[in-house]
């Protein structure tokens, strides 16, 4: 590798060398150098052509050195790119441009005075000198002058504008117009003008600057940073990729691929641009404001405090930087230090509308509402034109409730900046919104879409209140006033409600002031709402109880902890094959699992950690040692503060019994891991190969050609392995699915049962012995077999539903129904098991356990009449005839089978609870339809009788 490095040294060294008797021809060789990103060789380069200075012209040496400044600063190394700007401007005090330049460089370390007098030195030189005139600007931007600033702008347009063919073929001056015409036409165009305006600057001036140097990264960079001020993330991708192709190694493209991350949530990607773009140039102020972000929505604020003092190191007066300095303050509960942090920005700028809006949405992202809010709000006030401010403001009001509010905001920043995506999105979105309807009870406020999910909300609402005490006991604390539980109509729709873009990977969100839910009958696959409700509201109690300090790993912890359901064999499986390798998360990076995991089952390993950290937790400091960590929280205290409060324990001890409670948790767990490790095709073909004689070889390749339907080839395979080694258990299983194909079950079974190993049984083998068994009719032999297979993996719902087939088909009815009741633990989202259990239990005369499991029924699909039926009967059971006749009711408005049987349990039920006017109505209903009804008219006489 060195001796390549060495090469190409020699490449450029030899070059330059080349180009030394041509200055110029050298100087655009380096700038070709630079443009795609090969910074070092561009900067040996110019030193070798600026080795003679005096053999230079003026203008070529000046053009060597700014080039060169251009390299060093790309690079990091800014003291040298000021120490060539200075030197050139005292070699050349008549050079507009290294004045320009100096100014430029000045003004981005936080200069403003040298960067003032710089500017002003070329504009004195050149009153028409652009880059001069672009530096005059940003200073009166950055210190609130806001009408110089616009005025500045303006000239920008104007001259374009007079003379294009002056600039049309000059990149660098179509860049610098450009920005300028952004910024003046976001301060002076409305609606669909400014659209157009902002689609001439991409088409008309960006897009010119790459046709007149294809070699120009910056035009489709800055496309792509105004696409992505619009939340137009796919246009600005696209145009990322095109700056990234002409400059691998832009720093500026790196971060900007990094923000687009940050929009989506990818936090890891984002991470990494930041690293990668810090790597290039380790003085880019941007780069570290990126890490600031990430950290602040991975929650790890003393590191975002120190990303922000690191961007402020490089540029001290940053409104960008200091924004994030001060919602790290904000965020550790250091208010002192944030409002000292704005006391400086409004020491430098005493209308800092960018300020104010980066930290309102900082603030935003991590729940602080009322800071948040009071920061867009000095945002707007800063400068009332700007429609990001309402965008921000309008985006917070969503989150807690204010949608009418909100609303406004909305219409307002759309109707200034259509081509803001977010704010076209959330019009649309309460516009749909308008259309629903809230049904409210004491403490909660549901809206729903009338029709679909009208009976939704009704046993929502319900629901909602009978649990809401339980919760309130359990974490002390009830919040004040009504939580709004939003049910949008599919999932499009609550995408777009919580976040304002197409997806979010989840089918319920919590703000801590609003629940929204995906309507449970839209969703591909029907999900429990019962349960993703239940743990949305703690999600509501925690953050207020904490004021919204608690971090994401312990909201989710004592959420999934509340839900009530056993841990999921997956995550078992999980905690199997990751806690013996150390392959595991822990409060550093568990929050990242569930914001953005790095790998497939992060997720899920985050939510199954989460629940053994809180689990840990009790067991190790005592049953009040979850609520000790939240009040911690809601005193503002970190994590790692927060455990030596608690249990006066340092956090590396803590992690550290941690993992040896995981160690023990797994000692629990019984569930089988495959000792077969993954392999190809063509990787097998070889290994056998090499080992022709290899029984478990055999068996394996006589697998994969049976799962291929090859069963010629499969056949001597598996032959060959069982001779090898008689009874070799794969080898078995695939012999006997041979004889299964052409009928011969007895002799399968012969095959398998001296390859079943009791101690330790092959699944395959097993799950096809005990089918030829049932098949055989030897049931006890079955279930003995599943029994086996069910006690070493007990929470495998195979051997589970197995079971149940035997205990099924044996007329076991206790056992049956405990079966059932396992599977429905082991998947809540199961309406078939949950109705077998609420028709068996009804029939059996158990009222309470049928009215359990019809309302597990409900939770899953409160439409299906089957539920709303059997817990009538189960109510009329036990009497409760009020409840029986609301749901019989219910019922009936659902299309349920033999409606006129059901109505004539109605009118029983209207009976016995004294209603008879209300019962003979619904006899006479009855006959109506259906004169003959044996039911109905045996009713009808005891009723005339009365």
């Amino acid at each position: 590798m060195a001796r390549m490095l060495w090469f190409a040294a020699l490449g450029c060294l030899a070059a330059a060398s080349a180009t030394a008797a041509d200055p110029d021809e050298g100087a655009a060789s380096a700038r070709k150098l630079w443009q795609v990103g090969k910074y070092d060789e561009a900067i040996e380069v110019y030193d070798v052509l600026l080795a003679k200075p005096e053999d230079l012209k003026p203008e070529q040496k000046a053009a060597l050195v700014l080039g060169r400044v251009e390299a060093w600063s790309s690079t990091g190394q800014i003291d040298k790119a000021k120490e060539g700007l200075t030197t050139l401007t005292a070699d050349q005090p008549k050079n507009a441009d290294a004045f320009a330049r100096l100014g430029l460089l000045l003004f981005d370390r936080g200069d403003w005075a040298g960067a003032t007098l710089a500017a002003k030195a070329a504009t004195d030189l050149n009153a028409d000198h652009l880059l001069g005139r672009w530096v005059g600007a940003r200073l009166a931007e950055a210190q609130g002058r806001q009408g110089d600033a616009l005025d500045a702008w303006k000239w920008f347009v104007d001259s374009f504008n007079a003379d294009q063919d002056k600039y049309i073929k000059d990149a660098n001056a179509l860049l610098v117009i450009g920005q300028a015409a952004e910024r003046y036409y976001r301060a002076k165009a409305r609606g669909e003008e400014l659209s157009e305006t902002l689609n001439d600057v991409i088409n008309e001036i960006y897009e010119a600057a790459l046709k007149a140097d294809p070699r120009c990264w910056q035009a489709p960079w800055l496309e792509a940073r105004l696409f992505l001020s619009g939340y137009s993330e796919g246009a600005a991708r696209k145009e990322l990729q095109r700056a990234i192709k002409i400059n691998p190694r832009a720093a500026e493209v790196i971060v900007t691929l990094g923000q687009s991350d940050l929009q989506g949530y990818k936090l890891a990607a984002g991470r990494e641009k930041a690293d990668l773009a810090l790597e290039i140039n380790p003085k880019y102020a941007p780069a570290f404001v990126l890490k600031a972000d990430v950290n602040i929505s991975d929650e790890r604020f003393a590191e975002a405090l120190d990303a922000s003092k690191k961007a402020l190191g490089e540029n001290p007066k940053d409104e960008d930087s200091l924004a994030r300095l001060a919602a790290s303050y904000r965020l550790l509960v250091d208010p002192e230090s944030a409002l000292a942090t704005e006391a400086v920005v409004l020491s430098n700028n005493p209308r800092p509308a960018s300020f104010y809006s980066m930290l309102g949405e900082r603030l935003a992202d991590r729940r602080k509402y009322p800071e948040a809010e009071r920061a867009f709000l000095l945002a707007a006030r800063a400068d009332p034109e700007r429609a990001d401010n309402r965008i921000g403001l309008g985006m917070l009001y969503m989150q807690i409730g204010r949608e009418v509010e909100a609303r406004d905001l909305f219409d307002a920043a759309f109707a200034a900046d259509p081509f803001n995506v977010r704010a076209d999105n959330m019009r649309k979105v309460l516009k749909h919104m308008a259309g629903y309807r809230p049904i409210e009870s004491p403490r909660y406020s549901v809206a729903i879409l009338p029709g679909r999910d009208a009976l939704l909300g009704k046993y929502m609402s319900r629901y909602l209140e009978e649990t809401h005490d339980e919760l309130a006991k359990r974490f002390g604390y009830s919040p004040p006033g009504l939580t709004k539980i939003e049910i949008m109509k599919d999932h499009a729709w609550f995408s777009g409600r919580t976040i304002g873009l197409p997806f979010i990977p989840t089918v319920g969100a919590c703000t801590g002031k609003v629940v929204a839910l995906a309507s449970p009958g839209a969703t591909q696959k029907p999900f429990n709402w019962a349960r993703v409700l239940k743990h949305e509201v703690v999600h509501v109690i925690t953050l207020q109880q904490t004021e919204f300090n608690i971090p994401h790993w312990y909201t989710e912890a004592l959420a999934v902890e509340s839900e009530g359901f056993p841990r999921p064999q997956p995550w078992n499986k999980l905690l199997q094959e990751r806690v013996p390798a150390r392959k595991l998360l822990n409060l550093d990076n568990i929050n990242l699992g569930f914001i953005r995991p790095e790998q497939p089952d992060d997720r899920q390993m985050a939510y199954c950690q989460a629940q053994l950290y809180a689990q840990y937790m009790l067991k190790r400091f005592g049953d009040d040692a979850l609520m000790k960590m939240l009040d911690a929280y809601r005193r503002g205290m970190t994590t790692e503060k927060a455990i030596g409060y608690c249990f006066k324990v340092e956090k590396k001890d803590f992690e550290a019994k941690y993992l040896e409670f995981l160690d023990g948790v797994v000692k629990t767990i019984k569930t089988r891991v495959s000792e077969e490790k993954p392999v190809s095709f063509s990787e097998l073909e070889r290994e056998l190969a090499a080992k022709p004689d290899d029984a478990g070889l055999n068996a394996r390749m006589a697998y994969e050609h049976f799962a291929r339907r090859d069963l010629k080839a499969a056949r001597p395979l598996a032959d060959k392995a069982l001779k090898l080694k008689p009874n070799q258990p794969l080898a078995s299983y695939v012999k006997a699915r041979l004889l299964v194909t052409i009928g011969d079950d007895d002799a399968a079974r012969e095959v398998l049962v001296p390859a079943f190993d009791e101690a330790n049984p092959d699944e395959r083998v097993v799950d096809l012995l005990a089918e030829l068994q049932m098949k055989a009719g030897n049931l006890d032999e079955a279930g003995r077999l599943y029994e086996i297979a069910h006690k070493g993996d007990p929470f495998h719902t195979k051997w589970i539903a197995s079971l149940a087939r035997v205990h099924l088909r044996q007329k076991d009815e206790p056992k049956f129904l405990a079966d059932l009741a396992m599977l429905a633990d082991s998947d809540a989202d199961d309406l078939g098991v949950r109705k077998a259990l609420a028709e068996r239990h009804l029939a059996s005369k158990a009222w309470k356990d049928a009215i359990h499991w019809a309302t597990e029924c409900l939770f899953v699909d409160v439409n299906d009449p089957v539920g709303h039926v059997v817990l009538a009967d189960a109510n009329a059971g036990l009497e409760k005839y009020k409840d029986a006749v609301e749901e019989y009711e219910v019922a009936l408005t659902l299309k349920p089978k033999k409606p006129g049987d059901l109505k004539v349990r109605l009118a029983k039920a209207q009976q016995a609870m004294g209603a008879t006017d209300a019962a003979r109505t619904t006899v006479e209903s009855i006959l109506k339809a259906d004169p003959e009804h044996p039911g109905a008219l045996e009713l009808s006489k005891s009723l005339k009788d009365k």
